[in-house]
């Protein structure tokens, strides 16, 4: 089965090559933007920022316990919430240009993030936008190109349809793209047990090296 489900997404690949440079495109747009954004913040916004920064780091240099099952029902809801709104999204003719919307702000929220440590605090931000931000993100960054990619795909086949007239029989094909999204949420979880589980400590054990 795991071989079948390796070839079905090695084919769905190959069919959407396009698609897939197209939304790695907006999503990597969208993370330069983000990074790019931290110098237009004013001094007040760095000043309150980077408070909260060190704030964080002290508490975590304390050894105060983390709670995971909090991380993880947060990064759950907000992960849900997102794929929730990429389903919405190809749900309607329209939505491709929403869901591309949603693809760029998540890149832009990790640039952010990291371009913030990195303008701000230099080589301790770096190192600490490694342990905080890279693990889950090795999951989280390729699902989100997966999930973008199936949005895009089926409102742009519902737009097609709308265009042409054409009878397309979409109850199948509704039916895998809904299949096909549970499948990413599910494997957007693992990448939550990854957040809740292996970056605190990896958040600790960098914050221990500064």
């Amino acid at each position: 089965m795991l071989r079948n489900l390796q070839e079905l997404f090695a084919e769905h690949i190959r069919s959407q090559w396009f698609l897939y440079m197209l939304v790695i495109l907006i999503f990597t747009l969208g993370v330069v933007a983000g990074a790019l954004s931290v110098r237009l913040l004013d001094e007040g916004q760095s000043r309150e920022l980077n408070e909260y920064f060190y704030g964080f780091v002290e508490y975590l240099a304390e050894e105060q316990p983390m709670s995971q099952s909090l991380i993880l029902q947060r990064s759950v809801l907000q992960n849900g919430k997102y794929v929730l709104l990429l389903w919405l999204c190809g749900a309607v003719f329209f939505g491709f240009v929403f869901a591309l919307g949603a693809v760029l702000y998540r890149g832009f929220t990790i640039g952010f993030t990291v371009g913030f440590m990195a303008e701000q605090n230099t080589v301790q931000g770096i190192l600490f936008a490694v342990g905080a931000v890279l693990p889950q993100n090795l999951l989280f960054v390729p699902l989100t190109v997966v999930a973008g990619v199936l949005s895009v795909s089926f409102s742009l086949l519902l737009l097609r349809r709308r265009m042409t007239r054409k009878q397309i029989p979409l109850g199948p094909y509704f039916f895998q793209y809904t299949m096909a999204l549970s499948l990413v949420a599910l494997a957007f979880i693992i990448g939550s047990l990854v957040e809740a589980m292996i970056t605190p400590v990896f958040m600790k054990a960098v914050v221990s090296l500064l």
